[in-house]
């Protein structure tokens, strides 16, 4: 039987809720990264779900919470530290770019350093007025691809992806937020077939190296494997990724990437390449942009 944590006496306010649950999660030892980074948002995150509140909007604290309400929030609290799975598993639903998405046991939470960049609409490195066509590799729930459409409002943006189970999810949250009409979930290793013609590739692709698995805490193994197996040196697809893209970029087109801390792997293996680190919220995020021509020149494809 889980074990249910004990409150001061009843009634409780949201404030006291949230408090006690982030204490427990702390206590816990719980891993955060899944759209919080701290046990304070997300006991907020789950509290305010338990009680069918609006997680994106401001909560008042003071609210008065009646013992069926305070039960719910500690069933929901209980198994997040009970199974460790991530509160995106748990609620059904995450947030990236500042839009919701429905998440899915068996695809990867939505999240991404590339966040920052899709809101910037890639300025200062590009210009948004170009950006027409949209590739996104990888894109497991849809979540880069979307906020992309949303960003650059005039442009088609193509996702693909090859697991079915992503490849489901990603479809259905572009009906979610109505874009169907510009954002197409393909079912491809990768590059589509006879896709030419992009101004901006995105990708957030598996990049942990294989024997560093086994040391993810366990929140992350929840998710599954082949969303963060890179291979050996963890960059198998980021290499097939960039001798990809010169052949599928306009002149002025660009290719960025998020790689992690497999990011000194890929520069010291990539010498050639002149990588731009760009800066994010998250140090050594390894977020890089290469233009069409940095990657042409070099005569690689």
């Amino acid at each position: 039987m889980p074990y249910l944590f004990l409150l001061p006496d009843w009634p409780l306010n949201l404030e006291e809720s949230i408090t006690e649950a982030a204490r427990r999660m702390e206590e816990a030892g719980l891993s955060f990264g899944h759209g919080t980074d701290n046990a304070w948002d997300e006991a907020a995150w789950l509290v305010l779900h338990a009680l069918g509140l609006p997680v994106d909007e401001q909560a008042d604290l003071a609210l008065s919470l009646d013992e069926t309400d305070a039960e719910a929030a500690r069933r929901l609290v209980d198994e997040r530290i009970r199974t460790r799975k991530p509160a995106a598993y748990l609620t059904g639903t995450t947030w990236f770019a500042g839009l919701p998405f429905e998440t899915a046991e068996g695809v990867i939470v939505p999240r991404s350093h590339l966040a920052g960049f899709i809101l910037d609409e890639g300025q200062p490195w590009i210009d948004p007025s170009k950006v027409l066509r949209i590739l996104d590799l990888c894109t497991g729930s849809g979540c880069i691809a979307i906020a992309a459409a949303k960003a650059f409002p005039s442009a088609q943006v193509d996702a693909t992806d090859i697991d079915p189970l992503a490849l489901e999810l990603a479809r259905r949250n572009v009906a979610r937020h109505d874009l169907d009409e510009r954002v197409r979930i393909i079912d491809a290793d990768l590059y589509p077939a006879e896709a030419r013609g992009y101004d901006l590739i995105l990708s957030n692709p598996p990049y942990v190296p294989s024997k560093e698995l086994a040391d993810l805490p366990e929140e992350y193994r929840h998710e599954p494997d082949r969303a963060f197996d890179g291979g050996n040196d963890g960059l198998d697809l980021v290499h097939k990724i960039i001798d990809g893209a010169a052949d599928r970029l306009e002149p002025h087109g660009a290719l960025v990437m998020e790689v992690g801390h497999s990011w000194p792997t890929l520069q010291d293996s990539r010498l050639e390449l002149p990588f731009m680190w760009l800066e994010t919220d998250v140090e050594d995020s390894g977020v890089f942009l290469l233009y069409r021509q940095d990657i042409k020149n070099l005569g690689k494809l």
